[in-house]
């Protein structure tokens, strides 16, 4: 059920006499109006006057809305909005209906609701040689709308880094007001204990909500749904991306590689590489001395090492490709398998080969053996 607080205002009463007799005086109106975008809606106005000068009162239905101030949208039963055929179908309609006791009622029907609809319509009853009304009331319509995301005031993208802080926001508006609440796309739960949710209804219809993340982890990272609903079908949802930036980390698929010498043998070796913004990424080949120390624990990957290895660049021996990594359907922007294929296995190549990985966050490197089975 929508909670709605709905405002009717009832405009100052002018009363005129002729004869002694009260004249052009509204004896029913409509209670106010809630509809649905899209949909209709009437607003009623019974007006009473002697029968000796009904042919001498108008009756209008004047729209107060913000913008100019108010339009006429009616007069006795003909409808006076110069633009009311709107995508070939009339926006208002006028019905009038003759009751007892020389009342009239008139019916203003509003089609193809939507949200500048929403406003005080007011009947106005006044002799038709006089402008000042003899009396006038109105009566609220409020168009409830299905909530929306403004997308150019939200987050579609944010950036972090490891133990800051990130903030993701997600305006939604509609009538009512929306509830905007976050979640992960994934389902996974918001990090217990290093988040809040930050809401400020800005208006009536609006509502801002920021989601902050305190210290990051590498785990935050990925898709948030930020959601918009007001009980009015349907709700709408908005997808957003943290990125958090860290250093790279470099893993083996696997720790060694077997595989026979000669015409005819190849071998594929891989690493995963982790990191935002997206590492460069170096093949080494150690040399037989190299491979000794480093077994043996007396080399170390540092500058030095890599100032003298041999960078490995495709060419006819070898193969290097970057592929990115996929979950399912979607593809992981930090992650990155990295391989090196040797086309022809010799004995010369039975070495350890070093995958490198560096961004402006630092760098990381793993030495995986190839030997001869």
């Amino acid at each position: 059920m929508v909670n709605l607080l709905i405002i009717f205002l009832v405009c100052a009463t002018h009363t005129v006499f002729v004869n002694g007799q009260n004249i052009g005086k509204i004896t029913e109106l409509s209670e106010p109006v809630v509809a649905k975008v899209g949909g209709f809606a009437f607003v009623n106005c019974t007006v009473s006057s002697p029968q000796s000068i009904e042919n001498n009162i108008l009756v209008e239905w004047v729209f107060l809305n913000a913008t100019d101030g108010g339009k006429s949208v009616s007069s006795d039963c003909t409808i006076t909005e110069s633009h009311n055929i709107i995508a070939g179908k009339k926006k208002y309609e006028i019905f009038c209906v003759d009751l007892d006791n020389n009342d009239k009622r008139y019916a203003l029907r509003v089609n193809a609701l939507s949200v500048p609809d929403n406003g005080l319509y007011q009947c106005r009853v006044r002799i038709s040689s006089e402008q000042k009304p003899t009396d006038s009331m109105a009566v609220s319509l409020t168009v409830l709308s299905p909530p929306k995301i403004v997308k150019s005031s939200s987050d579609i993208t944010v950036y972090g880094i490891i133990n800051g802080t990130a903030s993701m926001r997600c305006d939604g508006q509609g009538i009512p007001g929306p509830n905007v609440t976050y979640g992960r796309a994934s389902g996974r739960p918001l990090p217990k204990g290093r988040y809040e949710v930050l809401t400020n209804k800005t208006t009536a219809t609006s509502t801002t909500t920021v989601l902050k993340l305190y210290n990051l982890t590498k785990e935050d990272r990925g898709t948030y749904r930020c959601s918009a609903d007001n009980n009015i079908r349907p709700p709408e949802d908005l997808f957003s991306r943290l990125i958090i930036e860290f250093k790279p980390s470099v893993s083996l698929v696997e720790p060694s590689y077997g595989s026979p010498t000669g015409e005819n043998t190849q071998i594929m070796m891989w690493c995963r590489v982790d990191g935002y913004p997206r590492p460069s990424m170096t093949w080494y080949a150690m040399t037989s001395a190299d491979t000794q120390r480093f077994k043996a624990g007396n080399l170390e990957l540092d500058e030095k090492f890599y100032s003298n290895a041999k960078v490995i660049l495709t060419d006819e021996k070898y193969q290097v490709e970057q592929k990115i990594m996929t979950v399912g359907s979607q593809s992981t922007m930090d992650s990155m398998f990295y391989s090196l294929s040797l086309q022809t296995v010799e004995s010369v190549d039975m070495v350890y080969y070093v995958c490198r990985a560096m961004n402006t966050h630092g760098e990381d490197a793993q030495a995986v053996l190839l030997y001869r089975m």
